[in-house]
């Protein structure tokens, strides 16, 4: 015996119902996919204003020290903050007061030779190097001292020479048995003797020269000069 079951449908034939609802918003989809578009569509756009507004850190904190009231200041813009070159120099920090200065190295600087005061080179509180030229004093006689040594050793000189050249002759003829020996013993100690006088020329224009640079009075040492305790045209000694 054979069942079947058509699938035409009695128009007039009513389904029965299994307990199975109807979903409440079935006949309405399009509505509400609208609806969730726009909250999407709104939420984008909270996003990006907050970001916008909010998203840089640093952005943040800019905006906060330039403003107003911010933490940057009181009223004032933000101190920019650049670079610059290292460089040596002074640090523009100054104190004034009254107080006193005690060096470390004093020297007192004296006249060597006597003589006029030519020139004056220097002022009173000045800061000068080891080696420059304070003061000059007339250096012609001590130039007239020099030429007359320097004479006298030529002169002395020529005389020497001449008793060396009487020297080689006695001893020539002392073997010789031409002359006594005691005429050539007498010439060696002639000799010995210029020597000795163009010695003292020679320390004789040493003195000349060593007055002629105490002519130029210099700073021992790198310092402060103090007092100017004479002027120019006056006539200073030694140790003045």
């Amino acid at each position: 015996m054979n069942l079947e079951k058509s699938n035409t449908l009695d128009p007039h034939e009513t389904v029965p119902s299994y307990g199975i609802a109807e979903p409440p918003h079935a006949g309405k989809p399009g509505k509400y996919r609208w609806l969730w578009l726009v909250i999407l569509v709104l939420a984008g756009l909270g996003v990006y204003y907050y970001f916008r507004n909010h998203g840089s850190p640093a952005k943040a904190a800019t905006d906060t020290a330039q403003a107003p009231g911010g933490k940057g200041g009181r009223g004032g813009g933000a101190i920019p903050v650049v670079a610059a070159q290292v460089r040596k120099g002074g640090i523009g920090v100054y104190y004034t007061g009254l107080g006193a200065v005690t060096p470390i190295y004093t020297v007192t600087v004296r006249s060597q030779i006597s003589g006029y005061l030519m020139q004056v080179l220097y002022r009173e509180g000045q800061t000068v190097r080891k080696g420059d030229l304070l003061a000059e004093i007339d250096p012609r006689p001590y130039q007239v001292m020099l030429e007359t040594a320097r004479a006298g050793k030529a002169r002395d000189q020529a005389t020497l020479e001449n008793a060396m050249v009487d020297l080689k002759r006695y001893q020539t003829l002392a073997p010789l048995k031409a002359i006594p020996e005691q005429q050539l013993a007498t010439q060696e100690a002639t000799v010995k003797q210029q020597q000795a006088v163009v010695q003292t020329d020679q320390a004789q224009i040493d003195s000349a020269n060593l007055d002629l640079t105490y002519c130029h009075i210099i700073a021992p040492i790198t310092g402060r000069v103090g007092l100017r305790l004479v002027d120019p045209g006056n006539y200073v000694t030694a140790n003045d």
